[in-house]
């Protein structure tokens, strides 16, 4: 039986652990009316992957649900100049023929950029902002239903678990079972796709190797490198001591495709810094993973059940927005949700999430497709001047969006909406 049922609170339940789901549980328990409660498929936080260096919009993002949130991230991340005050963007460079050297993009432009590994900023949202007993870890999502009249969502798990919530929100990643329930498995957008045949390859050295490799400018600011089968950068995480690096291969066009094995000799001979990056990965390139997005939803919502971050809108790293969007979501769903005091107000409160971020959520998941196309032309097919427009346009659209401004309009949208139904 849902809370609203028993004790007059809406019941909620989050999927999935991750920059999303942790970040609308801080939202979401602002409001006394919420029973929120986090479930993870994992036993804990894995420690996988690259890092970030988050963009402007998604520092504004954290400042629209709670100062924990941006406290935490302090706490965990890293300033790369070690000046809160230096303006930085993320350098786009071409590396490969007569372009060599030209810089086509400055994105994510921020005082203060901080650099960290994705799972520490996690942990330290676990640590600083969210109660231990809202979190339950080793939950494995297995089925969802919802009652035709009632709207109780019940939900399954693998171990056995069951548990029922007047709303539940699938944070569960790429291939999340929630977006599988609202559009249903045969839809053609349900499942993550990769049409230019991404795959990625990562590393983790100390700072000090690092320092000893590569130029200054390589680690004081991200610099990521392109020539026509891929893309590389390094950033610092781990507080400073850990330099990552993360190559990302378009593996259409590469002559060893479908080899999951890192071929450092692809990658050589193009400029100094690049080849000072690919001597750190190819002594050990920890993990090869394929890159995956979604194909544009026609809906975020079903009923009392919506998808937020990777499960609605999985997005390539290619413009640094995957986290940002998850961030923006949680930021709008916690405006509407502060409205938010009856079982009879969710269905439109979803729909006006759904109204407002779909939108652009998925204009950005085709921009980074763009983008991707953009790093890897071949250097007979680069015009500089168009694709210098074409990117600052793009990093513009992600970056210097009206964070307040867009959860006006999505309790703006959830009014309007109230009004009509009564």
């Amino acid at each position: 039986m849902a809370d609203s049922e028993t004790t007059g609170r809406l019941s909620v339940g989050i999927i999935g652990a991750g920059i999303a789901g942790c970040c609308l549980t801080i939202g979401l328990l602002r409001n006394p009316k919420l029973n929120v409660r986090l479930y993870e498929a994992y036993p804990d936080v894995r420690v996988r992957g690259s890092g970030l260096a988050l963009h402007g919009n998604a520092i504004r993002a954290m400042d629209c649900i709670s100062p924990d949130i941006k406290k935490a991230y302090f706490k965990k991340s890293h300033f790369m100049t070690n000046e809160e005050d230096i303006e930085m963007a993320t350098q786009f460079i071409l590396a490969s023929g007569e372009h060599s050297g030209t810089l086509v993009a400055e994105l994510g432009r921020a005082k203060g950029r901080r650099t960290v590994h994705r799972a520490h900023f996690i942990q330290g949202l676990l640590e600083e902002a969210i109660p231990r007993d809202r979190v339950h870890f080793g939950k494995r999502i297995c089925s969802i239903e919802e009652g035709q009249e009632t709207h109780v969502v019940s939900v399954s798990f693998v171990d056995g678990y069951n548990e029922t919530f007047d709303v539940l929100f699938g944070a569960e990643g790429v291939y999340s079972r929630t977006r599988k329930f609202i559009l249903g498995s045969n839809h053609p957008a349900t499942n993550p796709v990769n049409h230019d045949d991404w795959r990625a390859f990562n590393t983790q050295v100390s700072m000090e190797e690092a320092k000893n490799v590569l130029p200054p400018e390589s680690i004081d600011r991200v610099r990521t490198v392109c020539i026509p089968i891929g893309f590389i950068n390094g950033i610092p995480v781990d507080l400073g001591k850990t330099f990552s690096v993360a190559c990302y291969q378009r593996d259409s066009k590469s002559p060893c495709k479908g080899d999951p094995k890192f071929h450092a000799d692809l990658w050589k001979g193009f400029m100094p810094a690049m080849d000072a990056l690919i001597s750190l990965l190819e002594k050990s390139p920890e993990e090869n993973w394929i890159l995956q997005d979604h194909d544009n939803a026609p809906t975020y919502c079903k009923g009392h059940v919506a998808m937020i971050g990777d499960a609605a809108h999985a997005t390539l790293p290619h413009a640094g927005q995957g986290a940002a969007q998850a961030i923006e979501d949680a930021a709008v769903l916690t405006g509407i949700f502060l409205k938010v005091s009856s079982i009879a107000e969710v269905e439109e409160a979803l729909r006006a999430f759904d109204e407002i971020r779909r939108p652009r959520s998925q204009k950005i998941v085709d921009i980074t497709r763009r983008f991707g196309r953009l790093y890897t032309q071949e250097p007979e097919e680069i015009q500089v001047e168009e694709m210098q427009t074409e990117m600052k346009e793009g990093g513009m659209y992600s970056n210097a969006v009206d964070m307040p401004g867009q959860v006006k309009n999505a309790i703006d949208a959830f009014e309007r909406r109230l009004a009509v139904e009564h």
